[in-house]
């Protein structure tokens, strides 16, 4: 009796579970169709005019739920601000806020996020978030030569947060000029293959 309680639990969790995954999957599929109709639009494309004729769908990798990853947060004391530059060759102030401590194949890599400085006059945010821009050993070959960016909820300070490298994305950089993009710092390179979210775009 007290065994095919058991088993019964064991079905139940494991049909809970595989929901949650369904659930999850149809999110970011969700998201990155949402994505596909914003740069097949003309009022909020990036796209130039005739790369957006042709536009069908960005290239992603599959959804892995294995790149959700816990990491530690570590808010920084410093507070320190830099400028990062830009491909538009000019900088873009930043505050370091602090390291998320990520495990990946096994190696620890602390990678640092960061607020960005409204200057004076300029809107705040609806909604605060970090900014986590990476390069890793896919970049410039099967992702856009620039790096890739995550935007992240704000951890307190010791907390476990999740990063999840399938909502990475590519900057307005990867689709055509005119923009000023984020160089990401040297500190933020991951020396592993990342092979979650976003593709690099054709042509680009």
């Amino acid at each position: 009796m007290v065994k095919s309680i058991l088993i019964f639990l064991g079905i139940i969790l494991l049909s809970v579970s595989l929901i949650a995954q369904d659930d999850y999957q149809l999110a970011i599929e969700k998201a990155r169709n949402e994505k596909d109709v914003e740069l097949q639009s003309r009022k909020t494309s990036p796209l130039q005019k005739e790369d957006r004729k042709t536009f069908q769908n960005l290239p992603y990798f599959d959804i892995d739920p294995a790149w959700r990853l816990e990491a530690k947060f570590v808010k920084s004391e410093s507070a320190e601000i830099i400028e990062i530059p830009t491909s538009a060759g000019y900088s873009k102030t930043f505050q370091a806020y602090g390291r998320f401590e990520v495990m990946i194949d096994d190696n620890y890599f602390p990678l640092i996020a960061y607020k960005r400085v409204i200057k004076e006059g300029q809107p705040s945010p609806e909604h605060e978030s970090l900014f986590l821009p990476f390069k890793d050993n896919t970049t410039g070959e099967s992702t856009y030569g620039g790096g890739r960016y995550l935007d992240l909820e704000i951890p307190k300070d010791g907390e476990m947060a999740v990063i999840d490298f399938n909502l990475c994305y590519s900057p307005y950089c990867a689709y055509g000029g005119g923009f000023a993009c984020p160089i990401p710092p040297n500190s933020n390179y991951i020396k592993a293959e990342v092979t979650a979210g976003e593709k690099a775009y054709p042509s680009h």
